[in-house]
């Protein structure tokens, strides 16, 4: 399954010069809420207040940045899992514990949400 088509496609641009700490205070702003530094910026220029994920955005800094690896780490084992039904290759043998420890993590943050 593909990714859905935008109704609306972004076509144009609006380039930003940036200080270097300006640069890295909205990196890191964005990374606290799991978005790239473009998508927080286009969020804040828009005036549009985070809504994507609001009902499931994690409370506090330490949740907002195990959140955020985890959405990693979801990408990068999609691309192998890709990679790997293409290919016809077998699961690596250590992949299983890795997805356990993965859902027990996300386990534990959604019975603290509660």
């Amino acid at each position: 399954m593909g990714r859905p088509k935008k109704h609306e496609l972004r076509c144009k641009q609006l380039n930003l010069s940036l200080t270097e700490s300006e640069l890295e205070s909205i990196s890191r702003r964005a990374e606290a809420f799991g978005l790239r530094p473009v998508q927080f910026g286009r969020l804040l220029i828009l005036d549009r207040e985070y809504e994507a994920n609001a009902k499931t955005s994690p409370h506090n800094k330490f949740d907002r940045l195990v959140y955020g690896q985890l959405v990693r780490l979801g990408v990068n084992l999609n691309q192998m899992m890709r990679y790997l039904h293409r290919t016809g290759d077998p699961l690596p043998a250590d992949l299983e514990p890795l997805l356990a420890d993965i859902r027990s993590t996300i386990a534990r943050m959604n019975a603290d949400d509660r």
